[in-house]
């Protein structure tokens, strides 16, 4: 027999203040040609044993481990999980946290470049993963354009791409359409048939997945090993007791019986909603009969989260119009409830328990009634042990289950609830226990409308169907402008250039030689830099109302001509720090002072990383706004900035903990060096930049000290 490349024995982990370990005394073995199908109840930690199985448990992930992990015949308690990476690649479950280049084809190269290839070998393994994904069009887009089930193929193009002999992928298609998902299958069936690397593969839709497995792992709600055989000898010998588990098929899909449509309670005339310069939705109108169970269907990509949010008041309709009830669900309290895609979006408190009292308090209800309401609703849901836990503790399903509970337990009757893949991260059983309560509610009187990839769910389920279709491809990014000459440069050229003149200005005291060098600025952007609008916001707007509240601030605390030429100073030094910040793109920053200045990559990339967290706080923003807005708490007032502080640094923190996991899977200082695909070279004009700011910076200081 074969040597594992992945052997657990006797393995326990326990997360901090957790009740019980989320598995336990687990042993097996993975070996190559193997694809392993790990299916349990939701909760029953397969996630978990997928972050043990290249390390992240127990060196980046907060968490006690027992027992021994073997790797690649390497302890993986005493390697790194980058060095496990060569051996294991990894797909987390949100697609979200593994984005940490600006371009499709900078990301499926970043772990190839981590693994020290050549970078003709990196250009073939990129565009062959990008090309098998479906994404090799769009290479030169910002991931943050993808969709989520975009994003999801992109995950799963780099894990393809570095050609390790093990990828645990953990429920890579719960975000799909169902063509994304069969160019999954088909993608994850090619690299099975080759017979030469293992698959470990989370999934709840064991209907596909058992098409490509070879064998199947169960584990029960305790976190332990249940079954270990073949799918079939299980699915069919073990059927009752997997079911027993919420472990099934999903049930044949039949036609739901027809039903005679009700009068509109949601209109939706004209629609069209524009996000990062292309309509994501466009000319859309539709009904939803009131007491309707309506599912908005469509490809990856063609706006239903977008229409969802608009008819939940989530979102403005900028163009069109949104009605409930007759009334504009964004100006007004309308009766919808909404359920998030991500379920953490939901949330705004700080335990389950509040999660879900959070609406009822609101109403204001006696005590010892929404006690009540809560605790059956947390013995509905299977959360009754995990009251006290914080909801970002909870598993990918149990979130779900919290989130869809905090919608549905302040649901007035005869209201709509608007439900974004609901079944998103359940268990056969988890997932027909949400059905049939949804199936009560649309029997009582409520309006459902629900965002689903689920096919089944439409045909056993839905009473009307909004197809939303594919939008237009989007277009190609515009040809970049020739650069000007600022931009030509090093970027540690201009640091050169304009660095000692910082220096300097730190110990002037007059307001002429700072006044020179924001005139010799000016001139040196307005020259050598593309007239942008964000230049021309700087130059037009900023840089002056700067220099005017600074010497005005100043001139309070020390007088007229001392405050003139400390606000004029601290406004040079400013508008020096653009010269390389408006002209050079932060990645070739980044590169130069790797390349050149021999400073730690694994400094300067994380970084860059960082970087990109400046839009995200933004849109993280919006989204802590809107849940607010959803869950009947408008953050507004004096308290509202402190209100919306918190959960927005707690947002980027977790944001930060699983980029970091996601560089350290991929392969992020597996090594001293990288290969760098762009070179950013030194040339002639750069020395010339350089003796040319020495000169002017050296000019300038003598007008000051003469004049």
């Amino acid at each position: 027999m074969t040597q594992p490349l992945v052997s657990l024995r006797g393995v326990r982990v326990t997360y901090p203040d957790a009740p019980r370990p989320a598995i336990r005394d687990l042993s097996l073995d993975v070996r190559a040609g193997e694809v392993v199908l790990v299916a349990g109840p939701s909760g029953s930690g397969k996630s978990t044993l997928a972050l043990t199985m290249n390390g992240l448990i127990p060196h980046a992930v907060d968490a006690d481990l027992e027992g021994v992990v073997t790797v690649g015949g390497e302890d993986a308690a005493a390697a790194t999980p980058a060095r496990l990476s060569e051996t294991v690649a990894m797909v987390f479950q949100d697609p979200d946290a593994q984005v940490v280049t600006g371009t499709l084809f900078d990301e499926v190269a970043f772990a190839l470049e981590n693994l020290l290839l050549p970078v003709a070998e990196i250009e073939r393994r990129a565009e062959r993963a990008l090309r098998r994904m479906g994404l090799w069009g769009r290479r030169a887009e910002d991931p943050a354009a993808l969709s989520g089930g975009g994003r999801q193929r992109l995950a799963i193009a780099c894990a393809l791409a570095m050609d390790a002999p093990v990828i645990v992928l953990d429920e890579p298609t719960a975000n799909l359409d169902p063509c994304g998902v069969r160019d999954v299958y088909d993608a994850l069936g090619d690299v099975a048939a080759a017979g030469d690397r293992a698959l470990v593969l989370v999934e709840h839709d064991l209907a596909r997945a058992s098409r490509i497995a070879t064998r199947m792992v169960v584990l029960d709600g305790d976190g332990s090993l249940a079954f270990d055989d073949e799918p079939a000898a299980l699915l069919r010998d073990r059927r009752d007791e997997l079911a027993a588990l919420g472990v099934a098929l999903a049930p044949a899909a039949t036609d739901s019986p027809a039903r005679a449509a009700a009068d509109p309670v949601v209109t939706v005339r004209d629609l069209t909603i524009s996000r990062g310069g292309r309509d994501v939705l466009r000319g859309i109108s539709a009904d939803v009969p009131r007491g309707g169970f309506t599912a908005i269907v469509g490809p990856n990509g063609a706006g239903k989260t977008t229409l969802a949010q608009a008819v939940a008041g989530v979102i403005p309709a900028p163009r069109g119009s949104v009605r409930v009830d007759g009334r504009d669900p964004w100006r007004e309290r309308a009766p919808a409830a909404f359920v998030f895609q991500n379920p953490e979006h939901q949330f705004v408190t700080h335990t389950v328990r509040d999660e879900l009292a959070h609406s009822l308090r609101r109403s204001r209800l006696p005590r010892e009634e929404v006690d009540a309401r809560v605790d059956e609703m947390l013995e509905r849901f299977g959360l009754s042990d995990l009251a006290d836990q914080h909801p970002f503790r909870l598993s990918g399903g149990q979130k779900r289950r919290l989130s869809v509970g905090t919608a549905l337990i302040g649901m007035r009757p005869g209201g709509v609830l608007v439900l974004d893949e609901p079944l998103y991260g359940q268990d056969r059983g988890r997932a027909d226990a949400l059905l049939a309560m949804l199936e009560e509610l649309h029997a009582a009187g409520t309006t459902i409308v629900v965002v689903t990839h689920d096919e089944g769910l439409v045909a056993r389920h839905a009473t009307h169907v909004i197809e939303v279709p594919a939008g237009a491809d989007p277009p190609l990014p515009p040809a970049r402008p020739r650069p000007r000459a600022l931009e030509r440069l090093n970027p540690l050229a201009k640091l050169a250039a304009v660095v000692p003149a910082m220096i300097g200005l730190v110990f002037t005291r007059d307001a002429l030689t700072p006044a020179l060098f924001l005139a010799l600025t000016y001139a040196a952007l307005i020259a050598g830099a593309r007239p942008t609008r964000r230049l021309a916001l700087w130059l037009a707007a900023i840089l002056p109302a700067t220099a005017l509240v600074l010497a005005g601030g100043f001139t309070l605390w020390s007088g007229p001509e001392a405050g003139i030429a400390t606000g004029l100073r601290l406004a040079a030094l400013l508008a020096l720090a653009l010269i390389p910040g408006l002209t050079s793109e932060g990645v070739d920053t980044v590169r130069a002072l790797v390349t050149q200045l021999r400073i730690p990559y694994r400094i300067g990339y994380s970084a860059l990383a960082a970087l990109r967290f400046v839009p995200r706080f933004r849109f993280e923003l919006a989204v802590i706004r809107a849940a607010h807005r959803v869950r009947g708490s408008g953050v507004r007032g004096p308290l509202a900035s402190a209100r919306l502080l918190v959960p927005l640094l707690a947002s980027g923190i977790r944001h930060a903990e699983r980029v970091a996991l996601a560089m350290d899977a991929r392969a992020f200082g597996a090594h001293e060096t990288r290969t760098e695909r762009h070179q950013v070279p030194w040339r002639r004009r750069d020395t010339w930049c350089v003796a040319t700011g020495l000169a002017l910076t050296a000019a300038a200081f003598v007008a000051g000290a003469i004049l």
